[in-house]
Protein backbone atom coordinates (compact mmCIF):
# COMPACT_ATOMS: atom_id res chain seq x y z
CA UNK A 1 0.00 0.00 0.00
CA UNK A 2 2.78 2.41 0.95
CA UNK A 3 4.63 1.50 -2.23
CA UNK A 4 1.58 2.34 -4.32
CA UNK A 5 1.18 5.67 -2.52
CA UNK A 6 4.84 6.54 -3.15
CA UNK A 7 4.50 5.70 -6.83
CA UNK A 8 1.39 7.90 -7.03
CA UNK A 9 3.23 10.86 -5.45
CA UNK A 10 6.18 10.43 -7.82
CA UNK A 11 3.83 10.23 -10.78
CA UNK A 12 2.16 13.50 -9.77
CA UNK A 13 5.48 15.25 -9.06
CA UNK A 14 7.37 14.11 -12.16
CA UNK A 15 5.69 16.52 -14.63
CA UNK A 16 6.48 19.45 -12.31
CA UNK A 17 10.11 18.38 -11.91
CA UNK A 18 10.50 17.82 -15.63
CA UNK A 19 9.19 21.30 -16.31
CA UNK A 20 11.52 22.90 -13.75
CA UNK A 21 14.67 21.05 -14.83
CA UNK A 22 16.54 21.60 -18.06
CA UNK A 23 18.89 23.76 -20.09
CA UNK A 24 18.41 27.50 -20.58
CA UNK A 25 20.20 30.51 -22.08
CA UNK A 26 19.68 34.23 -21.72
CA UNK A 27 20.84 37.78 -22.35
CA UNK A 28 20.82 40.57 -19.72
CA UNK A 29 21.41 44.26 -20.52
CA UNK A 30 21.54 47.12 -18.06
CA UNK A 31 23.38 49.91 -16.28
CA UNK A 32 26.94 49.10 -15.18
CA UNK A 33 28.54 51.39 -12.61
CA UNK A 34 32.26 51.26 -11.84
CA UNK A 35 34.14 53.25 -9.20
CA UNK A 36 37.81 54.19 -9.20
CA UNK A 37 40.24 56.20 -7.10
CA UNK A 38 43.74 57.61 -7.20
CA UNK A 39 45.94 55.51 -4.94
CA UNK A 40 46.64 57.85 -2.04
CA UNK A 41 50.23 56.68 -1.58
CA UNK A 42 51.22 56.14 -5.20
CA UNK A 43 51.83 59.61 -6.56
CA UNK A 44 49.53 62.23 -5.12
CA UNK A 45 50.71 62.09 -1.51
CA UNK A 46 47.83 61.88 0.99
CA UNK A 47 45.24 63.19 -1.48
CA UNK A 48 42.74 60.67 -2.84
CA UNK A 49 40.56 61.66 -5.76
CA UNK A 50 37.55 59.49 -6.55
CA UNK A 51 35.40 59.12 -9.64
CA UNK A 52 32.68 56.87 -11.02
CA UNK A 53 31.14 56.30 -14.42
CA UNK A 54 28.08 54.47 -15.72
CA UNK A 55 27.76 52.72 -19.03
CA UNK A 56 25.76 49.94 -20.68
CA UNK A 57 26.84 46.44 -19.67
CA UNK A 58 25.60 43.04 -20.77
CA UNK A 59 25.76 39.39 -19.73
CA UNK A 60 25.32 36.33 -21.96
CA UNK A 61 24.57 33.28 -19.80
CA UNK A 62 23.68 29.63 -20.09
CA UNK A 63 23.04 26.93 -17.55
CA UNK A 64 21.18 23.89 -16.34
CA UNK A 65 18.49 23.91 -13.66
CA UNK A 66 18.38 20.93 -11.29
CA UNK A 67 14.82 20.57 -10.05
CA UNK A 68 12.93 23.62 -8.84
CA UNK A 69 15.47 25.32 -6.58
CA UNK A 70 19.02 25.22 -7.97
CA UNK A 71 20.87 25.91 -11.20
CA UNK A 72 24.46 26.17 -12.40
CA UNK A 73 25.37 28.94 -14.86
CA UNK A 74 28.32 30.09 -16.92
CA UNK A 75 28.26 33.67 -18.17
CA UNK A 76 30.30 36.12 -20.23
CA UNK A 77 30.12 39.59 -18.65
CA UNK A 78 31.10 42.86 -20.31
CA UNK A 79 31.06 46.16 -18.39
CA UNK A 80 31.56 48.24 -21.51
CA UNK A 81 34.04 51.13 -21.61
CA UNK A 82 34.18 53.87 -18.96
CA UNK A 83 36.18 57.08 -18.60
CA UNK A 84 37.40 58.62 -15.36
CA UNK A 85 38.36 62.28 -15.01
CA UNK A 86 40.34 63.07 -11.85
CA UNK A 87 41.23 66.59 -10.72
CA UNK A 88 43.13 66.26 -7.40
CA UNK A 89 43.21 69.17 -4.98
CA UNK A 90 46.94 68.71 -4.48
CA UNK A 91 49.54 67.83 -7.10
CA UNK A 92 52.67 65.72 -6.56
CA UNK A 93 55.37 67.48 -4.56
CA UNK A 94 57.12 70.05 -6.71
CA UNK A 95 54.67 69.83 -9.61
CA UNK A 96 52.72 72.95 -10.62
CA UNK A 97 48.92 72.69 -10.79
CA UNK A 98 46.60 71.74 -12.23
CA UNK A 99 47.38 68.02 -12.57
CA UNK A 100 44.35 66.24 -14.05
CA UNK A 101 44.50 62.53 -14.73
CA UNK A 102 42.11 60.92 -17.23
CA UNK A 103 41.77 57.19 -17.84
CA UNK A 104 39.73 55.01 -20.21
CA UNK A 105 38.98 51.51 -18.89
CA UNK A 106 37.21 48.35 -20.08
CA UNK A 107 36.49 45.06 -18.27
CA UNK A 108 35.06 41.72 -19.30
CA UNK A 109 35.37 38.07 -18.40
CA UNK A 110 33.75 34.73 -17.55
CA UNK A 111 31.93 33.81 -14.34
CA UNK A 112 30.60 30.49 -13.04
CA UNK A 113 27.59 30.84 -10.74
CA UNK A 114 25.48 28.77 -8.38
CA UNK A 115 21.91 30.05 -8.57
CA UNK A 116 19.27 29.49 -5.89
CA UNK A 117 15.65 29.83 -7.02
CA UNK A 118 12.49 30.36 -4.95
CA UNK A 119 9.27 29.79 -6.96
CA UNK A 120 6.34 32.04 -6.04
CA UNK A 121 3.12 30.67 -7.43
CA UNK A 122 3.00 29.30 -10.95
CA UNK A 123 4.93 32.02 -12.80
CA UNK A 124 6.90 34.33 -10.44
CA UNK A 125 10.23 33.54 -8.77
CA UNK A 126 13.06 35.10 -6.77
CA UNK A 127 16.69 34.10 -7.15
CA UNK A 128 20.14 34.67 -5.64
CA UNK A 129 23.55 34.13 -7.25
CA UNK A 130 26.98 33.33 -5.86
CA UNK A 131 29.99 32.61 -8.04
CA UNK A 132 33.58 33.15 -9.05
CA UNK A 133 35.34 33.86 -12.33
CA UNK A 134 38.15 35.70 -14.06
CA UNK A 135 37.91 39.28 -15.34
CA UNK A 136 40.23 41.04 -17.78
CA UNK A 137 41.13 44.65 -16.98
CA UNK A 138 42.44 47.06 -19.63
CA UNK A 139 43.24 50.72 -19.02
CA UNK A 140 44.76 53.54 -21.05
CA UNK A 141 45.69 57.00 -19.86
CA UNK A 142 44.13 59.74 -22.01
CA UNK A 143 46.82 62.32 -22.66
CA UNK A 144 49.82 62.71 -20.38
CA UNK A 145 52.23 59.81 -20.64
CA UNK A 146 49.58 57.67 -22.43
CA UNK A 147 50.51 54.63 -20.36
CA UNK A 148 48.54 51.39 -20.67
CA UNK A 149 47.92 48.32 -18.52
CA UNK A 150 46.22 44.95 -18.92
CA UNK A 151 45.69 42.23 -16.34
CA UNK A 152 43.55 39.16 -15.49
CA UNK A 153 42.29 38.66 -11.95
CA UNK A 154 39.91 36.35 -10.12
CA UNK A 155 36.62 37.98 -9.17
CA UNK A 156 33.80 37.03 -6.82
CA UNK A 157 30.20 37.55 -7.88
CA UNK A 158 26.94 37.80 -5.95
CA UNK A 159 23.50 39.05 -6.91
CA UNK A 160 19.78 39.02 -6.22
CA UNK A 161 16.82 39.22 -8.57
CA UNK A 162 13.62 37.67 -9.76
CA UNK A 163 11.43 37.20 -12.76
CA UNK A 164 8.33 35.91 -14.49
CA UNK A 165 8.02 32.70 -16.50
CA UNK A 166 5.79 32.77 -19.55
CA UNK A 167 4.29 29.77 -21.24
CA UNK A 168 6.39 28.34 -24.03
CA UNK A 169 9.77 28.45 -22.23
CA UNK A 170 10.42 32.22 -22.11
CA UNK A 171 11.12 34.16 -18.93
CA UNK A 172 11.82 37.81 -18.12
CA UNK A 173 14.32 38.54 -15.34
CA UNK A 174 15.53 41.45 -13.21
CA UNK A 175 18.95 41.27 -11.55
CA UNK A 176 21.31 43.32 -9.40
CA UNK A 177 24.87 41.94 -9.28
CA UNK A 178 28.20 43.03 -7.83
CA UNK A 179 31.65 41.83 -8.87
CA UNK A 180 34.39 42.03 -6.23
CA UNK A 181 38.08 41.19 -6.24
CA UNK A 182 41.06 42.07 -4.11
CA UNK A 183 42.94 43.82 -6.92
CA UNK A 184 41.07 45.12 -9.97
CA UNK A 185 44.37 46.31 -11.43
CA UNK A 186 46.04 49.70 -11.51
CA UNK A 187 47.67 52.12 -13.92
CA UNK A 188 50.55 54.49 -13.20
CA UNK A 189 52.48 57.05 -15.19
CA UNK A 190 54.16 60.42 -15.02
CA UNK A 191 50.90 62.21 -14.26
CA UNK A 192 48.99 59.84 -12.03
CA UNK A 193 48.14 56.40 -10.72
CA UNK A 194 44.74 54.88 -10.02
CA UNK A 195 42.95 51.68 -9.00
CA UNK A 196 39.49 50.39 -9.78
CA UNK A 197 36.92 49.81 -7.06
CA UNK A 198 33.49 48.20 -6.85
CA UNK A 199 31.53 47.21 -9.94
CA UNK A 200 27.76 46.70 -10.04
CA UNK A 201 25.22 45.98 -12.77
CA UNK A 202 21.44 46.48 -12.65
CA UNK A 203 19.87 44.69 -15.60
CA UNK A 204 16.79 43.37 -17.32
CA UNK A 205 16.98 40.17 -19.30
CA UNK A 206 15.23 37.52 -21.32
CA UNK A 207 15.97 33.78 -21.32
CA UNK A 208 14.61 30.67 -22.94
CA UNK A 209 14.28 27.13 -21.55
CA UNK A 210 14.44 23.87 -23.44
Amino acid sequence: MKKNQLLAVLALASPMMAHASGWYAGLDVGSAQTEAKIDEYALFGDTTARASDTTVGFRVRGGYQFGKYFALEVAYVDFGEVEYHFDPDDCPFGAPGPCPFNVRTSMNGYVGTLRGILPIGEHWFLDARLGIGKMNFRAHEIGGASTSASDDNEAGHYGIGGGYRFKGGWEAVFDYSEYVQSDWGSLGGNSGSYKLGENSVTSLGLSYRW
